[in-house]
């Protein structure tokens, strides 16, 4: 303890504004890099500012353990806060580079068609469109997709 002292002998009597100060400069770097690892020190950081305001007297390494010990808890249980209930995104996004996919089970105008492809309209948008092997179709009616391959929607007849 003695060696974590005159290391870091600057904290003691220090204003708990510097821990303010050093969870400013921790969430910035957070916010810079979007690592959602710093987020948590910097937290500990303000509960240093806390402890420190509530009992100055706090000797240097007292301060560098709590803050440590905080920092570590505050990983651990972020952490696992984030597995459990991720990031909050929603099922949407598992498609969001798949616009196509979204898609599948919705029926959609048929605008033309020709041996087997054409272009369907879904929500006011253009899609090129395949039909099953010996299906057809005519313009106006309606069709089913039934999986996305990229920008070409595999569709099927509504009757």
């Amino acid at each position: 303890m003695e060696m974590l002292s005159q290391t870091f002998g600057f904290l003691e009597g220090m204003s708990p504004w510097w821990w303010v100060a050093l969870a400013f400069g921790l969430a910035a770097l957070e916010m810079a890099t979007f690592s959602f690892f710093l987020i948590w020190p910097a937290l500990a950081a303000l509960c240093m500012a806390a402890l420190t305001a509530a009992s100055p007297s706090l000797s240097a390494g007292v301060q560098v353990i709590t803050f440590s010990a905080i920092s570590i808890a505050l990983t651990y249980i972020g952490r696992l806060l984030f597995l459990k209930y991720g990031d909050g995104g929603g099922e949407g996004d598992a498609m969001l580079n798949q616009r196509g996919a979204r898609f599948i089970g919705r029926v959609g105008k048929v605008l033309e068609f020709a041996n087997g492809e054409g272009v369907i309209e879904l929500e006011g948008m253009r899609w090129r469109a395949k039909w099953p092997e010996g299906h057809t179709s005519k313009a106006g009616k309606s069709a089913r997709v039934t999986q996305a391959n990229g920008m070409v929607l595999d569709v099927e007849a509504v009757d």
